[in-house]
């Protein structure tokens, strides 16, 4: 059962991302409040799915296992951590890399 929709939310958009926002849930058949807050959902599923990928790696469950094992685990984290930030977060991330003297991957 659906539960009651009765708190609406207002916020203001380019009309770029309008248009784009409203493609998206026309290709959908869905309206665009059921768009955006289908993606809101998503990106809070996604949010509790990273962390607790990284409970699972912080906790030394896979700490005795190897890499070749792990890997699938990492890629995962990665390409949902890549999914949720920004390109500013991101670039935060290389400069903070860098300065512990680290290279970060670079699509070659």
């Amino acid at each position: 059962m659906r539960s009651l929709l009765e708190r609406p939310i207002t916020f203001r958009l380019s009309d770029a991302a309008r248009r784009r926002y409203e493609g998206a849930a026309a290709e959908r058949g869905m309206t665009l409040s059921a768009y955006l807050r289908d993606r809101l959902e998503v990106d809070d599923q996604v949010a509790e799915h990273i962390s607790q990928l990284r409970l699972t790696l912080m906790d030394g469950g896979v700490a005795d296992q190897a890499p070749a094992s792990i890997l699938p685990i990492l890629l995962e984290l990665l390409l949902l951590s890549r999914r949720h930030c920004s390109p500013g977060d991101m670039r935060a991330v290389h400069l903070e890399l860098d300065r512990q003297g680290v290279p970060p991957w670079t699509p070659t």
